[in-house]
C-alpha cells in the first residue's frame, strides 16, 4: 500500500500565504472603509460655512441657499473687499473657538485670504478637519491657494498640511477646464451635458498635486502653454479636502479677451456642481438619479422666487392698509407643505420632494393672485383719492379764475395802483 503522503514541502509555501492574508485582514478596514458622512445629527442639515462672495448674484451661495439639504452661514471674505468690511464680517460671524467648527460640516474658503483672520482660525480649521471629520474647499483667486496680485500664500500656514496640492506663487489667465477623470464618484454625480461651452475661466492659480490626491481635471491655456493641475481631491484624516484653482463662479474675462455668456456660473448645472461638492465633502453620496435630483433643486430654486415676489408684494400693499390676512393664511399653507417637502429631499426621497414642491408652487400661485386682487383694490383707492384731489384742484382754480378775469365789474376801478405822497 502506499505511504501517506508528505506535506511538508507546502510548508514553505504556506507560510507567506498566511502572512498576505493576516496583512491583509489588518488593512482591509483601512482600504474599504470610506469617509464617515457628516451632517447635523439631530435634522440631518449639511451646515456649511462659506467665506467669499455671499452677497453677490455671482456666487455658490445662492446655490446653497436653495439646497434642502444645505444650511449655509454667509461671510463676507473675497480678498478684493475693503478691509475694514472683512474684519467686521469676520470678527461677526466666525466661530471664535475650537468647539464652535465642530458645529459645522463643511468649510469653504472662496478667493478668500487669511491676512484678516483672527488669531488660531487656520489651526482650529485644519484641526477640525483632522479630528471632526470636516469639509474643505478652496477656491481659486488671488487670495486662494500661492496668492497673487500682492495678496499672501496659504504656503507657509498650516492649510498647507491638509491642502491635496502644494500652492505655488503663481497665477495665469484664461483657461479651459477639462474634466479628465470621468469614473470618480464626485464627477459622476454631475450632470456634464452643456459644460463645454461654460468651461471658460478668466484666471487660475498654478498648483502642484500631491502624492495620494485625486486629480479629476486639467487647465488648458486658451493662448497655450503647459497644461496645470485642476480641480482635486484626497481624503487626509477623517475629513476630505477639494482644491479647485480656478474659481468656483467662473470669470467673463479681462484685457480684451471675454467669456462672458460662458462664464462657469451660468451653466445650468451649475447648482448641482457646487451642492454635490458640499455632499461629496462630507462623504454622503448623492442620489445616481442626477436629472431628477436637478429638476428637484429646479423647482426649489422656482419656490424661493415665487415666495418672495409674494411677500414683496405684501409689504407694498400693507402701506395702503389693505388686508393682507387670506395672503398670510395661504403663506401659512405654503409653509407647513414646504417643510415636508424638504424633509422629504433631505430623506433623499425625492420623487416625494418633487410632488410636495409641485403644489407649494401651486398655493404660491394662488397666494399671488390674491395678492394683485388686494393690490389692485388698495391702488384703486389711492387712483380715485388722486383724481379727487386732482379735479377739485382744478375746479377751484377755474372758479378763482373766471371771479377774477370774468367777474372784474365786481370790484371798484382806482386811478392809479401807484402809491402817491401825501
Amino acid at each position: 500500500m502506499p505511504g501517506k503522503p508528505d506535506h511538508r514541502w507546502m510548508t514553505p509555501l504556506l507560510v507567506p500565504v498566511i502572512i498576505s492574508l493576516l496583512f491583509s485582514l489588518v488593512l482591509l478596514p483601512c482600504i474599504v472603509r470610506g469617509k464617515d458622512v457628516k451632517r447635523d445629527p439631530k435634522t440631518g442639515i449639511i451646515r456649511v460655512l462659506y467665506i467669499g462672495t455671499p452677497f453677490r448674484t455671482l456666487s455658490p451661495y445662492n446655490s446653497f441657499r436653495t439646497d434642502p439639504l444645505l444650511s449655509p452661514t454667509p461671510v463676507s471674505g473675497l480678498a478684493w473687499l475693503q478691509p475694514d468690511i472683512i474684519q467686521k464680517a469676520l470678527r461677526l460671524y466666525l466661530p471664535r473657538n475650537r468647539a464652535q467648527y465642530a458645529e459645522y460640516d463643511v468649510i469653504g474658503l472662496d478667493d478668500t485670504s487669511f491676512e484678516h483672520f483672527p488669531p488660531n482660525t487656520l489651526i482650529w480649521m485644519k484641526d477640525s478637519l483632522l479630528e471632526d471629520g470636516m469639509g474643505f474647499f478652496m477656491g481659486g483667486g488671488s487670495g486662494s491657494f500661492g496668492g497673487a496680485h500682492g495678496f499672501p500664500s496659504y504656503a507657509d500656514t498650516p492649510l498647507q498640511d491638509v491642502m491635496p496640492v502644494d500652492c505655488v506663487n503663481d497665477f495665469r489667465e484664461f483657461c479651459v477646464n477639462a474634466v479628465t477623470k470621468p469614473g470618480d464618484d464626485f464627477i459622476r454625480s454631475v450632470p456634464w451635458d452643456g459644460y463645454e461651452n461654460h468651461n471658460f475661466f478668466g484666471g487660475y492659480n498654478i498648483l502642484r498635486v500631491r502624492d495620494g490626491a485625486v486629480q479629476l481635471s486639467e487647465l488648458r491655456p486658451m493662448a497655450g502653454g503647459e497644461i496645470e493641475p485642476g480641480w482635486t481631491w484626497w481624503d487626509i484624516g477623517r475629513g476630505r479636502f477639494f482644491a479647485s484653482p480656478t474659481t468656483l463662479r467662473g470669470s467673463v474675462g479681462t484685457g480684451g479677451v471675454t467669456t462672458a455668456g460662458r462664464v462657469f456660473l451660468l451653466w445650468k448645472h451649475y447648482g448641482d456642481f457646487v451642492s454635490n461638492m458640499a455632499y461629496f465633502l462630507t462623504g454622503l453620496t448623492p442620489p445616481t438619479d442626477t436629472q431628477l435630483l436637478y429638476t428637484t433643486r429646479l423647482r426649489f430654486r422656482e419656490i424661493d422666487y415665487h415666495r418672495s415676489m409674494v411677500t414683496g408684494t405684501m409689504e407694498f400693499i400693507s402701506r395702503f392698509g389693505a388686508p393682507t390676512g387670506r395672503v398670510d393664511e395661504k403663506l401659512g399653507e405654503v409653509e407647513e407643505l414646504l417643510s415636508i417637502a424638504k424633509q422629504h429631499f433631505v430623506d433623499l426621497d425625492l420623487a416625494q420632494s418633487l410632488g410636495q414642491a409641485d403644489r407649494v408652487i401651486q398655493l404660491l400661485e394662488e397666494a399671488d393672485e390674491i395678492a394683485m386682487k388686494a393690490k389692485q383694490s388698495a391702488l384703486l383707492w389711492v387712483y380715485v383719492i388722486e383724481w379727487l384731489a386732482v379735479t377739485s384742484t382744478l375746479l377751484l382754480s377755474s372758479l378763482t379764475l373766471w371771479t377774477l378775469m370774468m367777474r372784474k365789474k365786481l370790484y371798484r376801478e382806482v386811478s392809479s395802483t401807484h402809491i402817491k405822497p401825501t
